[in-house]
């Protein structure tokens, strides 16, 4: 064949395979915060770093978003894992060996039909193909990396870490001024999700909302306060508190053990200070 036309022919059918794959092409956006972010390898230990419930973060490089999450629970002590993958609930059996390999086996799932359940497949094809894991930490979260028999990525878990809440406090600041009032005092329980406590002069309940999209998230929701009277400089104290509680964002660990919590903007609200359980 002559060279000039087999060079013509070739060229033809490249710029039409280009056409076919331009034209299937999907874009998938995600959040330039997700792109760039860098996180903090665990070392490599026993399958106990993936005890516990993940939200699923991304699955085939797409960010998973909606109310709610599709999420798996790893269970070391069971050997099982449990979960949702946007529209069924599933379980099946894991496995774990050398060099952080995974096997997950023996999945079923109800047999619910979704009208809106975008990531169900690829969650499923996702756990059929695992067989290495890995865990960083980023911040106060935990990532949950899923690879396949090449070692690359095929879902990202994620888990926040914010233990760090639980337990009895009190405040030392309260939008940057010291509290001296020793009457108020909260018990957080992140695995609840519940707030109670004493707010000065009230007794006070809510509860916590941790966002998946956010890092060093804690929101208080729904607080409810009894309604006793008392003297001017406690009931000052408790608005000034309340107030702070509902323009909370975001917790971190602060210095001596305290924790500080700061609004939307990042200024500091509330300084609080752990209480012994005994002093409850």
């Amino acid at each position: 064949m002559n060279r000039k036309i087999l060079t013509i022919i070739v060229s033809t059918l490249l710029l039409s395979s280009c056409g076919v794959f331009k034209s299937n092409k999907k874009t998938i956006t995600v959040p330039k915060e997700q792109v760039t972010q860098t996180a903090t390898p665990m070392k490599p230990t026993d399958a106990s770093q993936l005890d516990g419930e993940w939200l699923v973060w991304t699955v085939g490089g797409k960010k998973v978003t909606g109310e709610a999450r599709p999420y798996l629970n790893f269970s070391i002590a069971e050997g099982r894992i449990y979960g949702n993958n946007g529209c069924n609930t599933i379980n099946g059996d894991f496995t774990t060996g050398a060099g952080q390999s995974l096997g997950i086996s023996n999945v079923i799932s109800t047999m619910m039909a979704c009208a809106d359940a975008p990531f169900e497949s690829a969650i499923n094809q996702a756990l059929d193909n695992a067989r290495y894991f890995t865990v960083s930490k980023k911040g106060h979260e935990l990532y949950l990396d899923l690879l396949d028999s090449s070692k690359s990525t095929i879902m990202v878990l994620r888990r926040h870490n914010m233990e760090f809440l639980n337990g009895a406090w009190t405040p030392v600041e309260i939008n940057g001024k010291a509290n001296h009032n020793e009457e108020v005092r909260m018990v957080i329980d992140v695995p609840e999700q519940k707030l109670h406590g004493n707010s000065g002069c009230n007794l006070m309940n809510g509860s916590l909302l941790i966002d998946p999209d956010k890092n060093n998230s804690v929101q208080f929701l729904d607080i409810a306060t009894t309604r006793m009277m008392c003297d001017r400089e406690s009931m000052a104290t408790e608005t000034a508190l309340l107030v702070a509680l509902e323009s909370v964002e975001h917790a971190r660990p602060g210095k001596n053990g305290n924790v500080v919590m700061t609004d939307k903007d990042g200024k500091t609200v509330l300084v609080l200070k752990h209480i012994k359980l005994s002093e409850e």
